[in-house]
């Protein structure tokens, strides 16, 4: 579907879960569109949003992710403060 306009794009956004509401588990194949968006669109930076744990971070950026969106799975968390949330998954990430 991008074909046609990736030589207007700067970035492309792919879920990795169906939108709705937080707390959902990744969909797996998601990966795989991440891998092959990088492969088919380099110049393009790829935001991801969807169960970004810091497990997930880790597949998504092997993947060719470049921007990820943090929410209840890698930054909102009841035992850890959300500075302490940020470094772990930037560590995840670099």
């Amino acid at each position: 579907m991008l074909e046609d306009v990736a030589v207007d794009l700067d970035a492309i956004l792919i879920m990795t879960v169906n939108p709705g509401y937080a707390g959902q588990k990744l969909v797996p194949q998601t990966l795989d569109k991440i891998a092959r968006a990088r492969a088919m669109y380099p110049h393009l930076e790829i935001e991801v949003d969807g169960n970004v744990s810091y497990e997930n971070a880790k597949k998504m950026r092997a993947a060719g992710a470049d921007i990820f969106v943090g929410g209840t799975a890698g930054l909102f968390m009841k035992d850890k403060t959300f500075a302490e949330c940020a470094a772990e998954l930037r560590k995840c990430i670099v």
